[in-house]
């Protein structure tokens, strides 16, 4: 989900009028952007290494420090997981769709038209993939604020209500999962530039050549032979390979 924020904010800042805005979606800046989510989440679960182990009744890895459990259930977990991002999707998103609407139409030369499809292209994929990010994300968040606000009740809760709740929690993680295997899917459908450069790819990495006919002319240097002269020859030919 960092990564796909990261992108939202790109095709934000390369959309907007700004051109002090449109100078941070760069090579230059994606470069220096490119670790913080690594550097980020390692900050976060260093904790857990210290903080959990084991439980034996359900061989299950479980918070040891009450502190950090309280942290990790009503911090890092609802926020930075799901609530923060989502934050994050829908408040780029909206002010990528504004930027589009206020693009005005200049005419440019046939190599900065070429770029501006695909630019256009690019902004679709990311607003396409965007808005299903908010999609898969949204039950997520709304289990995770439940949990949240009814986190004193789960002791007096039944076994049928816990499963129930464990089903819940089963299964927006299921639908939050599709994030991490739907972008493929989205750009490949979405961008008729993408598919032909995979088309491209595939056929120079199966050899798959289309054979061509032409026409050649070919020169004939060789002295042309008479009826006379060709008998003569296949007759010495002849000749030779019965000596042999």
């Amino acid at each position: 989900m960092g990564f796909l924020c990261l992108s939202a904010f790109d095709r934000w800042a390369c959309t907007s009028q700004s051109t002090r805005i449109r100078q941070l979606s760069s090579i230059r800046v994606a470069r220096r952007v490119f670790p913080i989510p690594f550097i980020l989440w390692s900050l976060v679960n260093v904790p857990l290494l210290v903080y959990s182990d084991l439980v034996p009744t359900t061989l299950a890895c479980w918070f040891t420090n009450d502190l950090f459990m309280r942290i990790g259930i009503l911090f890092l977990s609802p926020i930075l997981t799901v609530l923060l991002p989502l934050i994050v999707l829908i408040l780029f998103g909206l002010l990528t769709y504004r930027n589009i609407h206020r693009v005005t139409h200049v005419r440019q030369q046939p190599n900065q038209n070429r770029l501006s499809n695909w630019e256009q292209q690019m902004t679709r994929m990311m607003l396409i993939q965007t808005l299903l990010s908010i999609f898969c994300t949204l039950p997520r968040a709304i289990f995770v604020v439940y949990t949240i606000f009814t986190i004193d009740e789960s002791v007096t809760r039944s076994f049928d209500q816990l499963y129930i709740i464990l089903l819940v929690d089963s299964i927006t993680a299921s639908i939050i999962s599709v994030n991490f295997a739907s972008s493929f899917y989205i750009f490949l459908l979405s961008s008729s530039r993408l598919r032909q450069m995979i088309q491209m790819y595939l056929k120079r990495l199966f050899n798959l050549r289309h054979n061509r006919v032409g026409p050649t002319n070919i020169l004939l240097t060789a002295p042309a032979l008479t009826a006379r002269q060709t008998t003569r020859v296949i007759g010495q030919s002849m000749v030779e390979n019965e000596r042999f």
